[in-house]
């Protein structure tokens, strides 16, 4: 609510620009959290970001943006799709993840559980 109107949030007596910057630190702290769990549990190379960035793009498009909810299915269904396609069809294993992202995007052009803006 704070994005769409800080004037009524700042007129209720909230300071807006304080709750912005302490959930950017929040945000910030698990970002950087999660990179050192991350980095000590996998291996890490120079072109990793480049895949995870694949990874991530395809969880956004088949949740849907601006959903939590479809943010975490689609994160399971592209973790369950990576590795069903790893272990029964290696050569095609990014197939398995971006064909049935396409084929949602065909019958649902936000998403799951997407929203127009």
């Amino acid at each position: 609510a704070g994005v769409d109107d800080p004037e009524t949030i700042a007129a209720l007596g909230i300071n807006i620009r304080r709750i912005f910057l302490l959930t950017f630190m929040l945000g910030a702290a698990l970002a950087g959290l999660g990179g050192a769990v991350g980095g000590a549990f996998l291996t890490l190379y120079p072109s990793a970001d480049a895949e995870i960035l694949v990874f991530s793009l395809a969880v956004v498009i088949i949740g849907g943006r601006g959903s939590l909810v479809g943010a975490a299915v689609g994160a399971l269904m592209v973790g369950m799709l990576n590795t069903v396609g790893q272990v029964m069809f290696p050569e095609f294993a990014y197939f398995v993840i971006f064909g049935p992202m396409a084929a949602i995007l065909a019958f649902r052009p936000l998403g799951l559980f997407g929203r127009t803006a």
